[in-house]
């Protein structure tokens, strides 16, 4: 595979989401990273919604479009700012989750407005035992900003 600069990968996520939109943006990350799922989730008082759910595997996939925030794995996102779980069957801190049998990896980063209020997660998700490398996460960090504008 061509080695591209960051900087022109960054241009590229930016012009399809300003051009194609966010789904098409969520897959252009989804296909950086072993993760089955990409999506957006926003805060919405208590709960987490899914605005936007990328599954590599399926156009249409049903999945929880609604969760409690503590009963969501991006509850860890909303306090820490970021969450990295890689095998979440073996950690006790998950089990009273109701997705933790459904979700074995996550990467979640915190989406907040300029004004700092947080409009809710970036995420990769999937069924299988995944991780995600510090040079991805740092791009995430570059690009993921940029979804806020184009989300309601």
């Amino acid at each position: 595979m061509l080695e591209i600069d960051l900087a022109t990968q960054k241009a590229v996520v930016h012009r399809v989401l300003s051009t194609r939109g966010v789904l098409r943006a969520l897959a252009l990350l989804n296909d950086r990273a072993a993760y089955r799922y990409s999506g957006i989730y926003k805060l919405s008082g208590n709960a987490m919604r899914a605005v936007h759910i990328f599954d590599r595997h399926a156009e249409y996939r049903a999945w929880p479009m609604v969760l409690p925030l503590s009963r969501s794995f991006c509850q860890f996102v909303m306090q820490q700012g970021e969450r990295v779980i890689s095998h979440a069957s073996t950690d006790r801190r998950f089990a009273l989750l109701p997705h933790a049998s459904l979700v074995e990896s996550y990467y979640g980063q915190l989406l907040t407005h300029e004004c700092g209020t947080p409009y809710g997660a970036f995420i990769h998700f999937d069924v299988e035992t995944r991780t995600i490398a510090a040079r991805e996460i740092s791009f995430l960090h570059e690009v993921v900003p940029h979804f806020l504008p184009y989300l309601d």
